[in-house]
Order: C-alpha cells, then structure tokens, then sequence
C-alpha cells in the first residue's frame, strides 16, 4: 500500500432512525487497495473517535502513513487533531482525487440503496477554493529559466512508475481513453532537483493559465488547500505565442477529465525528471 493516506470525516445525505444525520469516516491509500468505512454516532464527532479509529486502522492495516490527506474545511480542526492525537500528520490538501472519485461512487451507488437517503449530491467532495489567496511567485531562487508545453498519449503512462524520477507522484488515469492526449508543462531549471523539492513541499494540485487582462495572463500552480503559486507571467503581444499554447493546454485538460502532468528537468533532452507529478483540475 502506498504511504499516503486520504481521508474524509464528513456526514452524508442519510438520516438514521433517530432522524439525525449519519457521520461517515472514509479512508483509503492512493492506489484504494484498502477502505477503511466506520459510522460515527452523531454524539461522538470529534477528534476523540478520530484518533481511536486512525489507531485501529493502522493496526489492522500494519502501516502507518507518512501523512494523511483530507479537504473538508469545516472540519479542518478536529481532523487535525484527531491525526496529532493518532501520532500521524495531516494535511489539509484539494491533492486527494481518490477520495473524491470513491465518495462519487458511493453517492451513485451505495447511500441511495439505504434506509434514510435524503437526495444525491452531484458534488459531494467539493475541491474548490471559496477565498483563495493572492498567488505568490515562485521563489527567485527557484524559479525556472523556461518552460515547454508537450502531450503524451493515455496510454503513455502505464509504465510510469518504471521512469527515472527524483520526487514524484502519479495518478491512476486509467479512466481515460487510451489514445487520449494529456498535456503537461515541463520546467526547465538550472536548479531543477531544488525546484523539484520544494514543488514536492507545496503539494501540487493543478496548473491553470488565468487570464488577468485583455494582455496578461499567468500560470498559476495550485497547490495544496488553498495555495496558488505563480509559474510565469505572460504579457502580449510579447508573449503571444505563449499565451496560445495556455490556450491550447486548458482546452486539452478538459478533454482529459481534467488530468495533466508537471515535470521538472535541467534540460529537455535527458531521460530523467528531477520531478514528476499527474495533476488533476475538478471540471
């Protein structure tokens, strides 16, 4: 199982037969080779019950993760302390799609099928940023000399895990056609292995070229809950050219379901990442 944990604590659309909501703990590894489903009685949501159940589920799995994922700002304090109580780091991270794809699953096909079910909720692990901060520049001291935008195919990526990668992290995109093409923006950097790590630090979670005005426009990095970090400020006419291939990179990423990749390399023509990361913008 992979070291990574994502986590949801969050009542569901369900009344029990007290006519109270029903509190749901979920939580799995990125790959979902494990789910950890328990009910919490209304009366015990709290960082208590969390922390007994993180320690009852690495018992029961014999790991223990490096850290833990979740994104339900509400509850942001008591998860916290719930994982501190447990001995585990969590992370408040939008970086969490398995969760958000298992909790869709289930709002399609197991709350429905239960005594109590109110109505489906079309979002039920909302991943968007209601106040997000002002972006920030990358550090100077880290930033890229250039960036490229290219295109592998779906299929491209089965054997990712087998590339040469100093910090990386994927994602199933096994949902996607095949012959799919997936953007990405790879970073060129003199101090790419450095870039690379700090980028690991912050917790990518999606690029998106924002238009500002009529002749600016940025790459942004979004990154963990509410994080954005700017990658390049682009002005035309100067940049023109630049500005088109954002244009073309966000069409592609809804063609793909939202997924992308980040790579950062010290030269293009090397066969090694000094970092590599699938992303994923929720459409």
């Amino acid at each position: 199982m992979s070291k990574i944990w994502e986590l949801d604590f969050y009542s569901r659309p369900l009344l029990d037969a007290n006519n109270k909501k029903v509190w749901e703990l979920l939580i799995c590894d990125r790959d979902r080779q494990f789910e950890w489903v328990r009910e919490c009685p209304p009366n015990e949501v709290n960082s208590e019950w969390l922390a007994k159940q993180l320690t009852e589920c690495v018992a029961t799995t014999g790991e223990t993760p490096i850290k833990i994922r979740f994104f339900r700002p509400s509850m942001t304090n008591i998860i916290i302390r719930g994982c501190t109580l447990a001995g585990i780091t969590g992370q408040a991270s939008r970086r969490v799609f398995t969760m958000s794809s298992w909790l869709a699953e289930r709002m399609a096909s197991i709350y429905p099928n239960r005594e109590g079910f109110q109505a489906v909720d079309p979002n039920p692990l909302p991943l968007k940023v209601l106040a997000a901060q002002d972006p920030k520049p990358v550090p100077d001291a880290l930033s890229g000399e250039s960036w490229i935008l290219v295109s592998l195919k779906a299929k491209d990526f089965a054997d990712a895990n087998e590339w040469s990668m100093d910090f990386s992290e994927l994602l199933d995109i096994s949902s996607l056609d095949p012959e799919t093409l997936v953007s990405g923006i790879i970073i060129i950097s003199a101090r790419a292995t450095a870039l690379a790590a700090w980028m690991s630090g912050v917790d990518p979670v999606f690029i998106k070229f924002e238009r500002l005005l009529s002749d600016r426009t940025q790459m942004l990095l979004e990154a963990s809950a509410d994080a954005r970090w700017i990658l390049a400020n682009l002005q035309a006419p100067k940049d023109k050219q630049a500005i088109a291939q954002g244009n073309t990179f966000e069409s592609a990423k809804q063609k793909a379901q939202g997924f992308h990749f980040l790579a950062v390399q010290t030269n293009p023509d090397e066969e090694h990442f000094a970092g590599f990361w699938i992303l994923k913008e929720a459409i």
